[in-house]
């Protein structure tokens, strides 16, 4: 299974979705969202602009979401008509040695987990209580998918988005994970490269009208 079949499943585990299937396509998954703005989404993982157009083609309702890992000059000229590109995003992973930044304690801040079986929450309030900073992990056997990775705009160059993935880290590790993934927006790419983590490949997702 590749990479990004694997982030998949932890995806929908840290969204709280139902666990992708194979799809009636070659080498895809589709899971369901449910959501307005996201009927459901087609993984292709490692696609070729062929694999994609197939893709597009059976997306018979709007809001489908088809993620590709491909460089985005391979994909873009063959989406269809009307459909829209979402911004630059990466498949990005660490290992188990990938060095974690130790967890440090930030004043007026605290980290409050929650976890599932196949899920982990970590958030960290001020001391008033407000919601500082947030990221979950998706577990799906020896995978660990980092989702939802958010500092509040008013907390922002405080640490605490290391921070929290400093504890998640940790988590991971304890929930036995050899393998981390994420997809990265343009936002958080350079904070994850920071901590030591790898680029795998670029995603390119573009979403039916």
């Amino acid at each position: 299974m590749n990479d990004h079949f694997r982030w998949a499943f932890g995806y929908c585990a840290a969204r709280g979705y139902a666990a992708p299937a194979a799809a009636h396509l070659p080498s895809a998954l589709w899971f369901d969202a449910g959501k307005p703005d996201q009927t459901g989404r087609f993984i292709l993982g490692e696609a070729s602009a062929e694999t994609a157009a197939a893709a597009f083609a059976v997306a018979d309702a709007p809001h489908i979401y088809v993620d590709i890992a491909a460089p985005r000059a391979a994909i873009l000229p063959h989406i269809p008509p009307r459909w829209q590109p979402r911004d630059p995003m990466w498949l990005m992973a660490a290992g188990p040695d990938t060095p974690d930044i130790a967890a440090r304690a930030i004043p007026d801040f605290s980290i409050e987990i929650d976890e599932s079986a196949d899920r982990v929450e970590a958030v960290a309030r001020h001391a008033d209580g407000s919601p500082a900073a947030r990221g979950v992990l998706g577990i799906h056997g020896s995978v660990a998918v980092y989702d939802q990775i958010v500092t509040e705009a008013q907390f922002a160059r405080r640490g605490l988005g290391s921070a929290i993935m400093a504890e998640l880290g940790r988590l991971a590790a304890r929930r036995g994970a050899t393998t981390r993934l994420l997809v990265a927006t343009a936002d958080g790419k350079a904070l994850y490269e920071r901590l030591g983590w790898s680029l795998r490949s670029d995603i390119v997702s573009v979403i039916s009208p």
